[in-house]
């Protein structure tokens, strides 16, 4: 990720050093192999960098399977511990009480659960979209720029 932010700046910079060229309003003549070149090494990371977003979506598919399979199974878990205490008296009562307790607190924490991994799973894929859309904009506007120098054959 930190890669592609550097060569994004040295494209600016290099967009930036450049010679400008009197009379155009401000356009520049830009070496384009050095400017290739960079936009060349940033399609070569973007791959890298998607992967990096499936790894971290499986990672949240697993945080979120985990979470599920446990508090299934601390709602079964509170299951048996229900069907064990099954008696008329006021055990059995106070045994329901507890164990309508212990399922609802289960499912307010598989809830919390699948909430944080989502929001985390949204916090990284949000951030590798600002990066992913600043890069590809840094490369259309490149794209036009070098457009627009060649059809002024401003070379």
């Amino acid at each position: 990720m930190m890669e592609i932010f550097r060569i994004l700046d040295e494209l600016e910079l290099l967009l930036k050093g450049s010679r400008k060229i009197p009379l155009t309003g401000g356009k520049s003549m830009v070496e384009t192999s050095r400017f290739l070149d960079r936009v060349d090494r940033i399609r070569a990371i973007l791959p890298e960098e998607l992967e990096t977003a499936k790894l971290i979506m499986a990672e949240k598919e697993r945080i979120v399977s985990e979470a599920c399979a446990e508090a299934d199974q601390y709602v079964e878990h509170s299951k048996h511990h229900v069907a064990r205490l099954v008696d008329d008296n006021e055990i059995t009562k106070n045994a329901m009480s507890v164990a309508e307790e212990i399922v609802a607190r289960g499912e307010v924490m598989a809830m919390q659960i699948r909430r944080d991994a989502n929001e985390y799973a949204d916090g990284v894929l949000s951030h590798m979209e600002i990066v992913l859309r600043k890069g590809l904009e840094t490369v259309v506007q490149g794209r036009e720029d070098m457009k627009q120098a060649l059809d002024n054959n401003d070379f």
